[in-house]
Order: structure tokens, then sequence, then C-alpha cells
């Protein structure tokens, strides 16, 4: 053991230094013990693991229920520069999500997504809507605008808001299935099988909406309109 006070190299169990006496106990305690497999394992098991945080858990559990598209577009949209949560406020419903699948394919895409509770109040509103414009534009006017007026009320409903209404349903299953599963990779998977796209859904959800329409139309339109059909 070296001496800190002369440099005088002493036995490794020397507790005072050879030439100038100084004493060796203090060096000996802060001198570090040798690496070995033992020690680096040891030291291993002392640092301590750093805990999800909550905006960690948030993106690992939107992730699983989006799926692949999550990373590529759905993140940036909903949390733009900020950190995923698993909280609605007010700025989200304020902010515009604007989704191009939205506006080319309306309730096709809610259906898509599996937003089956948000596509069919949309078609309900929307031909609750179109039903009451009979009335009050008339056969004429109505006649005129009414593709253009059906498909723009789709567009502004499904378009501007599309990626907020996704982001709510996302959010609303996630804590479900989070209450009921407090082991991340259990809930990891269920949200997995919950989420996703289904082209069933889509498909066959659309046509269900459809007739709903044309039923609505047809028990609460003017005559005028199956008249001129």
């Amino acid at each position: 053991m070296q001496c800190i006070n002369c440099g005088q190299e002493n036995s490794r169990d020397a507790q005072v230094c050879a030439n100038c006496h100084q004493s060796l106990t203090s060096v000996q305690a802060q001198t570090p013990p040798p690496l070995t497999p033992v020690n680096i394992a040891k030291e291993a098991q002392n640092v301590p693991h750093r805990a999800p945080s909550d905006a960690d858990t948030a993106d690992t559990l939107l992730a699983a229920f989006v799926g692949e598209k999550y990373d590529s577009y759905y993140r940036d949209k909903w949390f733009e520069d900020g950190e995923p949560h698993l909280l609605l406020d007010k700025k989200d419903m304020q902010r515009p999500k604007f989704n191009l699948a939205g506006v080319l394919l309306g309730i096709s895409w809610l259906s898509y997504r599996k937003m089956y509770k948000i596509a069919f109040f949309v078609m309900l509103g929307t031909s609750l809507l179109d039903t009451v414009l009979m009335y009050v534009l008339g056969e004429q006017t109505y006649n005129a605008i009414s593709n253009s007026l059906f498909l723009g009320v789709g567009i502004v409903i499904t378009g501007l808001f599309g990626n907020y209404f996704y982001l709510n349903h996302s959010i609303q299953h996630t804590k479900k299935i989070m209450a009921s599963n407090r082991d991340l990779n259990i809930a990891r998977e269920k949200l997995a099988q919950a989420g996703g796209t289904s082209w069933l859904g889509a498909i066959g959800f659309t046509i269900l909406l459809v007739i709903m329409s044309v039923l609505i139309s047809y028990f609460l339109g003017p005559e005028w309109y199956w008249a001129g059909l």
C-alpha cells in the first residue's frame, strides 16, 4: 500500500508507513475494493431502476391500441410537441384534428377504426338534419343542393374532428382496460385486441348505417322526396 504522505510502498497489512510513520488506516478505508464479477453484480443490484413515467405509460398503451399508425401519424397529431397523456382537456377539442381519411371515407373510416358508437351518432345526426332540411328548403331547393349538403356535413364532422374523436375513443378504452388490468403487459395485449382496425367492421357497419339513414328518410321525410325517386 502506498503512503499518501511520502509515497513509500508498504505491505498490505501495515497500519503505519515504514518511512514517515503516517497512519495508513484512513487510506485503506478510502481505497475502493478491486473490481471483480461479484462486486460488479452487487453494484448493479444497488442501482435504482427508473419507474416508467406517466408519459411513457400512456405512449406504450396508446401505441398498443392504435397499432402501426400511432408512431407515424397519430402521436404527432394528438400531442404535437407535448408528452402523451391519458387526459382530455379543452385544448384538445379547440384544436382542429383534421383527418384526410375522415374526409374521404366518412363513417366508413370511423367504422374501420372501430368507432362504431361515434359512427352511429354521426350518421343519425346527419340523417335527421337532412330530413329537417327537406321540409325547410322545399322540394326544388333541396334537390338542387341535397347531395353537396349531405356530403359537406359529413366532411366537417368526420374530417375536421376525426382525430379528436379517435383520441377520445382511444383514451376511454385505454383507461377502461387499465382500471381492471394493472399489469402493463396484460393491458397491452387487451388493448391490441380491442383496438386496431377492421375492414369487416368498416364494410358491415357502414351498410347498416346507410340502411338506417334510408329508413329515417322513408318514415320521416316528405312524400315528394320518395315520389321523385
